[in-house]
């Protein structure tokens, strides 16, 4: 079970430079370098949205998925990467639990 690293030039105006990691255990880390922001989220809590050429990541509060807790914005392809990342780290987990019984 491997934590996967990907780092991204979020889309938008700011153009900064997020490092990501996607833990199989279902955590994502967020690390946006120039604002020394770190940010971190479950996949259940995880709803991306297209926004013409800029996909929204957002994290909002599991019980209340009208709270937004964080937004950071992606090219459309970083967002598949991204969800191709957290899908195979699911299924890894999956797995793993399923082997361990």
């Amino acid at each position: 079970m491997y934590v996967k690293h990907r780092s991204y030039t979020l889309a938008g105006s700011t153009h900064h430079h997020a490092h990501l990691a996607v833990n199989p255990t279902g955590i994502l880390s967020v690390e946006i370098e120039e604002e020394h922001k770190k940010l971190e989220a479950e996949f259940d809590d995880l709803c991306f949205s297209t926004h013409g050429k800029i996909t929204g990541l957002d994290c909002v509060e599991h019980c209340t998925p009208s709270h937004t807790l964080w937004h950071i914005d992606l090219t459309p392809s970083d967002a598949r990467d991204l969800t191709l990342l957290i899908d195979e780290a699911k299924e890894e987990y999956e797995i793993i639990m399923r082997d361990l019984c």
